[in-house]
């Protein structure tokens, strides 16, 4: 079932892309929320803040770290036995590789999210960003108000105990007491 919500984040994902790369023009954007919020296509070769984006090694390097790190926290996943920390893992994981098809599809990151918050334009984003800050504040979240949740990040799949009545069906360390 994870596996099948991270798919359909992603292609959200890439949907949502594709759809603001066909229907924004090139030089152009639309406007949501006038002085606040505009769709406007933008690539970023970057990471976030652009950072990376001027370096000509960037984009292999941060191709690198996403696979090094969607392969990592998939592995987190196949282990863990909360519901929170699966949360987590498949919005870090959806985000990370939506990030990734791009790069390695266009050499950049599509971003296409506007704010503008007075003078101060908040830089671009997608929806992968959005899982990938979403799916950390849950985690930070997780972290800072349940003692319990840490016990079931790194957390194995417990086998079936010997005794029938160990811990009558639940899991201690899933995080989710």
């Amino acid at each position: 079932m994870d596996a099948m919500i991270i798919i359909f984040l992603i292609t959200l994902d890439q949907w949502t892309k594709g759809l603001a790369e066909r229907l924004i023009p090139r030089s152009g954007y639309v406007t949501v929320i006038p002085q606040f919020f505009e769709l406007r296509v933008t690539y970023n070769k970057g990471a976030a803040w652009s950072f990376l984006a001027d370096k000509p090694w960037g984009i292999i390097l941060l191709c690198l770290v996403s696979a090094v790190i969607t392969a990592f926290l998939l592995n987190l996943l196949r282990k863990a036995t909360g519901k929170r920390m699966r949360l987590v893992l498949i919005l870090l994981i959806a985000g990370s590789a939506g990030n990734l098809i791009d790069r390695l599809r266009v050499g950049a990151v599509t971003d296409f999210f506007s704010f503008t918050f007075g003078d101060y334009v908040f830089p671009s984003f997608n929806a992968a960003d959005s899982f990938i800050t979403v799916g950390t504040a849950l985690l930070i979240a997780f972290i800072l108000f349940d003692r319990t949740f840490v016990d079931g990040i790194f957390a194995l799949k417990r086998r079936k105990a010997a005794s029938p009545d160990h811990n009558n069906g639940t899991d201690e360390l899933s995080g989710d007491v």
